[in-house]
């Protein structure tokens, strides 16, 4: 790794086509309830990742979000959100604090970020598509240190529409350490050091949850093999930890799930309890498949630090599965976890975070305006009922549809530090409009083990509009 200096300049609209309308997801790792002096101890870690973090910092809580525009230098930039803006609906309220510079490389080319994480010591923002990691201070919001990754040693990951360098960042307060998904695996960064200090080979994961109670990575993998590095004299390299996962019949498992025990870095595979078992109609279900125990193509993960319950959705199977991992049992010597599971059948949105003081998970679909939250203890304990709502238009009055991000997944929760009540945020892919959704006043249109389906005038009372690219 080499550490390069950064340069700023002011902040205008200049298109970068490369970056198009990737997103994805991180959440909130500071306490809105106090101030941060008075935190001895960091909280708990909600636990996933992707497109921007939420941190809150000297009572005001602030996103990072990644912008695919660059700035009258030609630099990539960052948006720094005020997501506590009291806002006017659907009407849209600026909200934009300032921009993040992120400089150049040292042959001048500019790099730009899809992803950030962080709480209220540090941010760090990264890139599907470059090799770098950026450092940030979020009392100045300016970048202090830019890592180059080789890449001699980090390859890329690839996904269904998703996938490149750095898929992920994770916040371990409590250790002084940060997560990132690279190509082969986790990538642990010393936030005192600010260097990566080891890399845990396991099967590369598109947005994977991070469990910060138990020290744990809740890690779903798919298409191991199609991530890749250039080795020497062009030869293509895959990781090794593509041959590792093996199902309980002792085929190869291509679609899983693994849980990684940070205390001592072992890498266990999740093997569902129920497999071979039929239920009381001699069915086995969509999870029959020993090689795919959580269904195929498991897009994404967020795990409630509190209770210990996982969701992971499966884009191929079109369902979430819903695991207690506070009832998990480890076996080290064959290196597999099983855990107590749940399914929501029908329920096919890729992209999920969980609101770990109210317990409810929420839901975005890829590319789309839908968005669902759910009462996760009653998932837990087999409902499967939800509320599904359509996002109003867009501010302006054009009727313009909301469309969520896509890879890394756009979506995160938080406490508000106004209302006390659990909300979470989607972002549109014009990368302007940030939605702030009620989960509480959502959910309470929950029935009893099915759907609840909401209009975009139904959903309206629920959502309030942010701009991130004006001024507050």
């Amino acid at each position: 790794m080499r550490i390069r200096s950064v340069s700023t300049a002011v902040f205008s609209f200049v298109s970068l086509a490369a970056f198009g309308a990737a997103g994805g997801c991180h959440f909130d790792s500071g306490n809105p309830s106090k101030p941060d002096a008075a935190v001895a101890t960091p909280p708990p870690a909600a636990g996933g990742t992707g497109a921007f973090g939420i941190v809150t910092i000297n009572g005001k809580q602030k996103m990072y979000l990644p912008q695919s525009l660059l700035n009258t230098s030609g630099h990539g930039v960052i948006s720094v959100v005020d997501v506590g803006v009291a806002g006017q609906g659907v009407q849209g309220a600026p909200a934009l604090i300032t921009t993040i510079d992120l400089g150049v490389d040292d042959a001048g080319v500019a790099g730009f970020a899809t992803a950030t994480g962080g709480d209220a010591s540090m941010v760090i923002a990264a890139s599907t598509q470059v090799p770098m990691i950026w450092f940030i201070d979020p009392t100045m919001d300016k970048v202090t240190k830019v890592v180059d990754l080789d890449p001699s040693v980090y390859g890329q990951s690839s996904f269904s529409g998703g996938g490149g360098y750095v898929t992920g960042i994770a916040f371990d307060g409590a250790n002084k350490r940060a997560i990132l998904s690279v190509w082969n695996g986790f990538a642990l960064v010393d936030l005192g050091s600010q260097s990566i200090t080891k890399v845990i080979q396991a099967p590369p994961s598109e947005n994977f949850g991070f469990d910060s109670v138990h020290e744990r990575i809740i890690a779903p993998f798919y298409e191991c093999s199609a991530s890749t590095l250039l080795g020497d004299g062009g030869s293509v390299v895959m990781p090794s930890s593509c041959n590792g996962p093996v199902g309980p019949d002792g085929g190869a498992m291509t679609d899983g799930l693994s849980v990684i025990d940070l205390s001592d870095d072992t890498v266990y595979t999740y093997e569902n309890p129920a497999w071979g078992i039929p239920d009381d109609a001699g069915n086995f279900g969509p999870l029959a498949d020993p090689n795919a125990p959580v269904g195929t193509e498991p897009d994404s993960a967020a795990i409630d630090p509190t209770s210990g319950v996982a969701v992971i959705p499966s884009e191929g199977s079109s369902l979430q599965s819903v695991i207690d991992f506070s009832k998990a049992q480890f076996n080290k010597a064959a290196k597999t976890v099983t855990a107590p599971q749940q399914m929501i059948p029908g329920l096919s949105l890729e992209g999920v975070a969980i609101e770990y003081t109210s317990h409810l998970a929420f839901w975005e679909g890829e590319h789309s305006q839908d968005v669902a939250v759910a009462n996760l203890t009653q998932a837990n304990a087999g409902s499967t009922a939800w509320v599904h709502g359509l996002m109003p238009p867009l501010p302006g009055g054009t009727q313009t549809s909301f469309s969520n991000l896509g890879d890394p997944h756009g979506i995160a929760v938080t406490t508000s530090n106004t209302s006390s009540g659990p909300v979470g945020f989607v972002v549109d892919a014009g990368l302007q409009w940030v939605a702030r959704v009620d989960l509480a006043k959502m959910a309470t249109n929950e029935g009893a083990d099915a759907s609840t389906e909401l209009t975009e005038t139904q959903m309206a009372p629920y959502v309030t509009y942010l701009d991130a690219q004006t001024k507050e």
